[in-house]
């Protein structure tokens, strides 16, 4: 299997357009087009974890942090980025980064910690806006099933648990083929009435391409009538943060506890806080502070993140109790995510967890001489 075949698969599950706007996930670098030797998942690119792909024999690694974030204007040995370009380039590694794109996935880190918590009547937080375009089409009213089967299998009409969602109506397209036309019903240069299906689909816009491509491969008409429409519709399962209700009142303490069971706890910060069993429950992993007003206007009693700025442990106060326990933390089970992903294409003969995946955050533990 060709690597680009492995990317080809995780975006048909993680969509690209899923991804924030100052995001930089997918292809970092490399040839996609060799053959897979195996690949290393791990949080970040660094050069000990590069090593550690080359001494494995894998020749791509896939990482949630993107390496190649802001543009570089050299490639020397000054930064640890040049360095592992350089790196990469020179064992001829392909590098790829599945970021804010798994962030905003029904299969990210939010719904998976959702999970592991148990929670029910689960909501994103913030749904992603403009993901949706509305694709309608006009065919003779025989070829309207096949046109529906392949647009299905492009991934049009996805809709939660639902595929192949698509909406008809019947009716009549008019037309005038000209001399030069080579028309699939009706006579050049002569008035057509064709009894017409109008088929419309919802496709998200990162597979808009691929549907585009399927439909007028499918299409019989030579010049087939296609639009292609925005819609305001937002998925309850696609966006940051994620909001739902415990199947019981725990402590923070107790939350906590249960959470160690699936990933690394070592300290947590939170704001004024007293103690009590809550039930609704919010999360984002990485980043998420921006979202405690609206896990509190949700009617969340306890936000969850990896990380937040001082000022937000006060205003914070007004909606939520806000608790971070660390961004490398809170995101260290993307590596499972996406082995999880990856194996239902590749196997998990040729995935590798990577022992060098680090937090880059480092604690100093002072003893003053007390027992």
């Amino acid at each position: 299997m060709k690597v680009s075949e492995l990317i080809s698969y995780l975006e048909t599950q993680v969509p690209l357009s899923l991804q924030e706007s100052y995001d930089n996930s997918g292809l970092q670098l490399g040839d996609s087009d060799q053959e897979c030797r195996g690949v290393l998942l791990a949080i970040d690119i660094t050069e000990e974890v590069l090593r550690e792909a080359v001494e494995l024999g894998c020749n791509a690694v896939f990482t949630h942090h993107p390496l190649l974030f802001h543009s570089l204007r050299r490639i020397t040995t000054e930064t640890y980025i040049e360095r592992c370009v350089a790196f990469a380039l020179k064992h001829d590694l392909v590098i790829y980064s599945s970021h804010t794109c798994l962030d905003n996935s029904p299969l990210g880190p939010n719904a998976y910690w959702a999970s592991k918590m148990g929670l029910r009547e689960v909501r994103v937080l913030d749904p992603k806006p403009d993901f949706y375009c509305k694709v309608v089409t006009y065919a003779p009213r025989q070829d309207a099933d096949a046109i529906r089967a392949a647009l299905s299998e492009a991934g049009a009409g996805r809709q939660g648990e639902y595929s192949g969602c698509s909406f008809s109506v019947d009716g009549e397209g008019r037309f005038t083929p000209s001399a030069e036309a080579h028309p699939h019903c009706g006579t050049p240069c002569r008035s057509h009435v064709e009894p017409e299906s109008c088929i419309s689909v919802l496709v998200d816009k990162g597979r808009l391409g691929s549907v585009l491509s399927a439909l007028r491969k499918a299409h019989p008409y030579e010049e087939p009538a296609i639009d292609v429409l925005p819609v305001s519709y937002r998925s309850s399962e696609l966006g940051s943060g994620i909001v739902g209700d415990l199947p019981q009142p725990m402590t923070l303490e107790e939350i906590v506890d249960k959470m160690s069971d699936f990933q690394p706890v070592e300290q947590v910060c939170h704001s004024r806080y007293d103690g009590r069993a809550v039930r609704r429950v919010a999360f984002c992993s990485g980043s998420g502070a921006f979202l405690y007003q609206m896990a509190g206007r949700m009617g969340a009693e306890l936000f969850l993140t990896g990380e937040a700025k001082y000022n937000d442990f006060y205003d914070a106060a007004d909606y939520t109790v806000l608790a971070t326990y660390g961004h490398y933390e809170s995101e260290l089970m993307t590596q499972n995510i996406l082995g999880e992903i990856l194996s239902e294409k590749i196997g998990t003969f040729a995935l590798h967890y990577s022992v060098n995946s680090a937090n880059p955050v480092n604690y100093l533990e002072r003893s003053n001489g007390k027992k």
